[in-house]
């Protein structure tokens, strides 16, 4: 991706107006958002799509991790983690490509280690969902938990990044015991 000088300033002016995050579920103290320069601009706009990716990783596991609790048949042979593989590999390739900035390190870090954390959510997945016991469902959750929150806490750190804080969803209120009652 290539930006002009005055596209990239655009960007960094835009970026700076972004909402704070520092308030992200779940984000340590340590992951307070930074100031937006052309260079932590141009790696927002270049990592947003591998970003993604790893966002629809995870729900693709935990879509495959309700069929595999509902029904439990085996599924370490479905097609869904294939596609899940195949979408780690092209955000690895975008975020080890990625030109980071001194104010992106920790992002690119929270990124990076959520990207491990899938593969390994994928690979438990391969090996132990072939039956559908209890700790074969653990193997798989374990990493995957850990990758979410640490793509929480990437939200929180740089602007222009986002994922559903489940938590704070419409349904998770009404199933909130209500306090009025």
């Amino acid at each position: 991706l290539k930006l002009s000088d005055r596209d990239g300033k655009r960007l960094a002016h835009r970026l700076m107006d972004a909402p704070d995050f520092a308030g992200a579920e779940g984000a340590p103290a340590a992951c307070e958002p930074v100031k937006v320069d052309d260079a932590t601009a141009i790696y927002i706009e270049t990592t947003g799509h591998p970003f993604e990716l790893l966002r629809q990783v995870e729900a693709q596991l935990a879509g495959l991790m309700v069929l595999a609790t509902a029904s439990g048949q085996a599924i370490a042979g479905h097609p869904m983690l294939d596609l899940a593989s195949a979408a780690i590999k092209e955000a690895d390739d975008g975020v080890r490509s990625v030109k980071v900035p001194p104010r992106a390190r920790h992002h690119h870090g929270h990124v990076l280690h959520a990207m491990r954390e899938l593969e390994g959510a994928v690979a438990a997945a391969r090996r132990c969902l072939v039956r559908g016991d209890e700790r074969a469902i653990d193997a798989v959750l374990g990493p995957l938990r850990s990758a979410h929150q640490h793509l929480l806490w990437a939200t929180g750190v740089l602007p222009g990044f986002e994922i559903v804080a489940l938590g704070q969803a419409c349904c998770a209120q009404h199933a909130a015991p209500r306090r009025d009652q």
